[in-house]
């Protein structure tokens, strides 16, 4: 696990210096930590909740799921972003997401779209499990650190948010190569993958493809970030914890979209879905 707590690193933006006893971004990649600046946490496995258990009780107010994801809604792009309305966790729970801190994150970001996400353990590995996926939830996007940001936010009953950027749209079939776990510090491993490619030389315009949309989605996260500021958009700077909370839950239902829905907040008046 890696915390951040300066921008010696990070993107700057001119909105102050960073306070690491308000918001903290947990991310799964390292380029992801240095645009998201302030505090960012590389998820790391069961660690992650331990420590941001910790760093709320040291004063954290409120958690940001933020950097890239894959796309599961065909029509979702490569630089898309989404807001999450809430996020699904699996066995049929989901959990929304904080209303004014969403709409604080699709007001600052001209384009992004409104939509449940799913947190998920692992990627998904071709377009029928993707379709699936998308079709039973409902959820347009799924990362791999959300369920983790909106599991411990509902357990101290503070404020969460994810911001999204889509990297692989739902029809691209990733290649073996960019499955490989991620490294030490959200740090791809190098090594492991160019020996995926010695072995497997067919994987190469896969892989191409998929840097190209990787450079659109993390140049979009880049901008993102800049609108954003140092606290990401949180809405609650002065407020204090015990009102800034506003009945974060978590929901169980069915895994059927029309139920999923149900409990879903409108998207906010005059903002695209």
């Amino acid at each position: 696990m890696t915390l951040l707590v300066t921008v010696n690193e990070a993107e700057e933006d001119q909105t102050g210096a960073p306070d690491v006893n308000v918001v903290i971004a947990v991310v799964g990649l390292a380029i992801e930590a240095r645009i998201a600046g302030t505090a960012a946490m590389i998820a790391d496995g069961d660690r992650t909740a331990l420590l941001l258990r910790d760093a709320i009780r040291q004063g954290v107010r409120g958690i940001i799921s933020f950097g890239v994801c894959g796309g599961l809604d065909p029509k979702l792009r490569p630089g898309k972003v989404v807001i999450a309305s809430s996020v699904f966790t699996g066995k049929g729970e989901a959990y929304p997401t904080d209303l004014l801190w969403a709409e604080e994150l699709v007001r600052m970001i001209p384009g992004s779209g409104y939509s449940p996400i799913a947190g998920v353990a692992s990627p998904m590995k071709s377009f029928e499990e993707r379709h699936d996926f998308h079709t039973t939830t409902g959820a347009v996007a799924a990362d791999m650190e959300s369920q983790i940001v909106a599991r411990i936010a509902a357990e101290f009953k503070i404020p969460f948010a994810a911001c999204r950027v889509v990297l692989d749209p739902a029809h691209r079939i990733l290649p073996r190569a960019a499955l490989i776990s991620i490294g030490p510090g959200g740090k791809p491993g190098l090594r492991k993958i160019g020996g995926s490619v010695l072995r497997d030389p067919r994987q190469l315009p896969s892989l191409s493809r998929l840097a190209a949309d990787a450079v659109i989605a993390v140049l979009t996260l880049r901008n993102a970030k800049q609108r954003l500021g140092t606290h990401l958009g949180f809405p609650h700077l002065g407020l204090q914890r015990q009102t800034s909370y506003l009945g974060l839950q978590k929901r169980t239902c069915s895994m059927s979209p029309a139920q999923l829905n149900c409990m879903i907040p409108p998207a906010p008046a005059a903002y695209p879905t």
